[in-house]
């Protein structure tokens, strides 16, 4: 397998297995990973606009809606009309969800703590900057113009010659 392939399936089992294992840690409250996600993120940024919420977490408007739904059937957050723009939604958690924030930091902290056992504190730090890094491109990205050329560096004959190599 060559590095880009790798690096795309370590990517795609480190999200996985870390959805895994907030949705079991997680599994006495109820909460899926989203949940999960939106209430660490409304701790942080409480007040946040729907919509904001959203953008800062590159979700569909119509998922962060749904999710926010469900957490407030659960009675973990609080939305409030804007004063000036009735439209516009924040959204806080609750007195109950607020008091389960060390528990979700904690789940946070276990899984990264496990993840980087035995690794020097260096190495941690590095890691950090560059998931910054990369996470900071993939933000940046303008996806659409990103894709568009990609067929112009990878011909037909060369997608024909490595399924030949692959069938020897």
């Amino acid at each position: 397998m060559d590095s880009y392939v790798n690096a795309g399936r370590w990517f795609s089992i480190l999200y996985r297995r870390s959805q895994q294992f907030v949705v079991e840690a997680c599994q006495q409250m109820g909460l899926t990973f989203s949940e999960f996600t939106l209430l660490v993120r409304i701790h942080d940024t409480p007040g946040v606009k729907q919509d904001d919420l959203a953008k800062v977490l590159f979700l569909d408007k119509a998922v962060v809606t749904r999710t926010i739904n469900a957490l407030e059937q659960k009675g973990f957050i609080v939305r409030s009309q804007d004063k000036l723009d009735k439209r516009v939604k924040h959204v806080y958690l609750s007195v109950e969800a607020e008091s389960y924030y060390p528990f979700l930091h904690n789940v946070l902290k276990r899984w990264v703590d496990y993840l980087c056992e035995g690794m020097k504190k260096k190495d941690v730090e590095k890691m950090e900057k560059l998931f910054q890094h990369l996470t900071g491109r993939a933000c940046e990205a303008v996806l659409p113009d990103l894709a568009k050329d990609i067929s112009e560096d990878f011909s037909k004959e060369d997608w024909q010659h490595e399924l030949e190599k692959k069938e020897k």
